[in-house]
């Protein structure tokens, strides 16, 4: 499984520096900036030291959605819980979470917001899971090169991480074909994109361990399958009665 860093509009030179260092040291090489503030001399490239490969090689997009284009599973950070997710899960349970992924899932983005403000709701509905970092008190909350640095910890830390490293699954794009087809599915019913419900069912399709992601895929191409041959418009029975 290869885990990219994302980092939305970072506006601190040091902070997009200091975060490749963390990359780098932890044993992570890919890095995609969000609008970010200029990067390649300075003091971003002072405080990477000796990580300026990093920046050199960071994608840069124009939006989150494009960055996250290719991913599987994209995993939002946040210092607070939104109402935009149902769950809001502790980083230090990501490995073992990933772990039981390792089958599904080729590309996981871990995802990073604005110095200032964060994540906005829009761009936290673009991802698939909420995380946050344990700490013993709200305040200070920890900045954005801190914060990459400890997710970078953790996930690389883990025996388990190594694993999932070392034993890639030919299925890996399971999980983003099981999501597809329950968007499909949702599209027969009565179930707006807009409401909150819709994306709590994929926030928890999203959580499926390896096992359970083959099951409902199988369960959820069969009933496409039932009702491709209805006429456009049609709703499907099973979901919308």
């Amino acid at each position: 499984m290869q885990i990219i860093f994302i980092l939305t509009e970072p506006a601190v030179p040091e902070n997009i520096g200091a975060a490749a260092r963390a990359l780098k040291t932890m044993g992570f090489r890919e890095l995609r900036l969000v609008r970010p503030c200029t990067f390649l001399e300075g003091k971003a490239r002072w405080v990477a030291h000796a990580s300026a490969e990093i920046l050199e090689k960071a994608n840069v997009y124009d939006t989150l959605s494009d960055a996250l284009a290719d991913i599987d599973f994209a995993i939002a950070t946040s210092a607070k819980e939104r109402s935009v997710r149902g769950d809001h899960h502790a980083a230090n349970h990501l490995p073992e979470l990933l772990q039981s992924k390792a089958g599904t899932v080729q590309k996981a983005a871990i995802v990073f917001g604005r110095e200032v403000s964060g994540l906005t709701n829009d761009e936290m509905a673009l991802c698939h899971l909420s995380t946050y970092i344990p700490m013993a008190t709200a305040y200070p909350s920890l900045n954005l090169a801190q914060a990459v640095m400890l997710y970078a910890y953790i996930l690389s830390s883990s025996r388990q991480m190594e694993n999932v490293s070392k034993n890639p699954a030919p299925d890996q794009a399971k999980l983003s074909v099981l999501l597809q087809q329950t968007k499909e599915i949702l599209a027969g019913t009565h179930i707006s994109r807009s409401e909150l419900f819709y994306n709590r069912i994929l926030e928890r399709v999203a959580l499926l361990n390896d096992n359970d992601t083959g099951l409902m895929l199988a369960a959820i191409s069969a009933i496409i399958e039932k009702y491709e041959s209805k006429e456009e418009g049609d709703k499907i029975p099973l979901l919308s009665d």
